[in-house]
């Protein structure tokens, strides 16, 4: 990602976050930390979560401009990173239109 490509990053980062089988993690939110006397199950839930969302951040991260990735380095999670990333590139962001016209 380097900004003006963001609709095709966006695309590639989801079909390999697809066939990863880790998408979720960027449409639902993190689950709570489970009570000490939760069951194995939900102790099992949120540690495969925590995982998966580990492999999220890295696979947005490494595909980012290090620009990027030093702005992006401090988000709470890797849905906050692309709902950001979202606002300052998406389709319908004035820095998208922007670029656009600056390449016309």
């Amino acid at each position: 990602l380097k900004g003006p490509n963001y609709v095709d990053w966006v695309r590639n980062v989801r079909t390999v976050l697809n066939s990863e089988d880790i998408d979720y993690v960027l449409k639902a939110p993190m689950p709570a930390l489970p009570a000490e006397d939760a069951s194995t199950e939900d102790h099992e839930i949120y540690k495969k979560w925590v995982t998966d969302e580990k492999k999220v951040r890295s696979y947005l991260m490494a595909s980012m401009s290090n620009a990027l990735q030093v702005q992006h380095d401090g988000m709470r999670n890797s849905r906050a990173t692309l709902q950001h990333l979202r606002k300052l590139y998406g389709e319908n962001s004035r820095n998208a239109r922007f670029q656009l016209m600056s390449e016309l």
